[in-house]
C-alpha cells in the first residue's frame, strides 16, 4: 500500500506479469496529486518493477496521469442497465456458487477468452471478488462438469457493477454469457439496485452486442487503462 497526501492506492502485480505493478486506488472519488504519483513511481522503480499499469480509470482520473507521462494501453466503453428487475429470466443453464477452490479454473477460462495481457490469475480474481462490499461469483460447467463460463457482481450502496464475465472460447455462442448477465441483473433487482454499470473494450462487438441484448444501454462516456514505463525520465 502507499500513500499519499491527496490519496491512497494498493499495489499488486499485473496477473501473469510480476514486473508489472497494477496501480488500485482505494477512493475513486479522491484523486491522488502529482506528486503523490511521482513518489510512488520512485518508489515502484526501487522494487524492481519495470512498469505501472492502472486499472480502469475515468477522464478525470486520465488527466491527472496524462501529464505525468503515462500512456493509453486500453479504452473501455462504459454502459449501464437502469431496469435489472425487468429482465425477463427465460430458459437459461443453470449456474452455480464460484468458491475459491474453483478460482484456478476460473483463470484458465479467463485467460482464454481475454489472452494477454489482459487475463486474470488466481490472486487477481480474488481481487474482483473483495472490489465491492458484496458480491456474487456464478459459473457455468459443460456437459463433463468442468467450469466454462463465470461472473462476478458486486454491489456498492445502491449501484450494481458487472465486474467480469469470461467464456471459454469454445462455449462461446452457447447462451452462457447471456445466462450468467441475466443472473448478475436478478440478483441486482433482489437488492433493489436500479443501476448496474459494466464495461467492455470499444473494439468487443460480441460483448456489447450481449449487453445492449439484455437492456444495458452504452454511455458516452469511456474509460481508460494506462501505463507508464519506469525507469524512463520524467515529464
Amino acid at each position: 500500500m502507499l500513500r499519499g497526501r491527496g490519496a491512497a492506492c494498493r499495489i499488486r502485480p499485473w496477473s501473469n506479469d510480476p514486473g508489472v505493478a497494477q496501480m488500485i486506488l482505494y477512493n475513486q472519488r479522491r484523486l491522488p496529486t502529482p506528486g503523490d504519483v511521482l513518489r510512488w513511481i520512485d518508489q515502484l522503480g526501487d522494487r524492481g518493477y519495470r512498469s505501472l499499469r492502472t486499472g480502469a480509470l475515468n477522464r478525470a482520473q486520465a488527466r491527472l496521469l496524462e501529464p505525468l507521462g503515462f500512456v493509453e494501453l486500453q479504452r473501455l466503453a462504459l454502459l449501464e442497465h437502469h431496469s435489472p428487475r425487468d429482465v425477463a429470466h427465460g430458459t437459461v443453464p443453470p449456474t452455480q456458487r464460484l468458491l475459491p477452490g474453483a478460482h484456478p479454473a476460473a483463470s484458465v477460462v479467463d485467460g482464454l477468452a481475454f489472452g494477454h495481457p489482459w487475463g486474470l490469475d488466481t490472486s487477481a480474481i480474488a481481487d474482483v471478488c473483495d472490489a465491492t462490499r458484496r458480491h456474487r461469483a456464478r459459473w457455468i460447467a459443460d456437459d463433463d462438469g468442468a467450469l466454462v463460463a463465470y461472473a462476478i457482481s458486486g454491489r456498492d450502496s445502491r449501484v450494481g457493477f458487472l465486474q467480469r464475465l469470461a467464456v471459454h472460447p469454445e462455449a462461446q455462442r452457447r447462451g452462457h454469457g447471456r445466462a450468467l448477465v441475466v443472473d448478475s441483473l436478478h440478483w441486482a433487482a433482489r437488492w433493489r439496485i436500479e443501476r448496474v454499470l459494466v464495461n467492455t473494450h470499444v473494439d468487443n462487438a460480441a460483448a456489447l452486442d450481449l449487453y445492449t441484448s439484455v437492456g444495458f444501454v452504452r454511455l458516452d462516456e469511456e474509460l481508460t487503462v494506462l501505463e507508464k514505463r519506469l525507469g524512463t525520465s520524467r515529464p
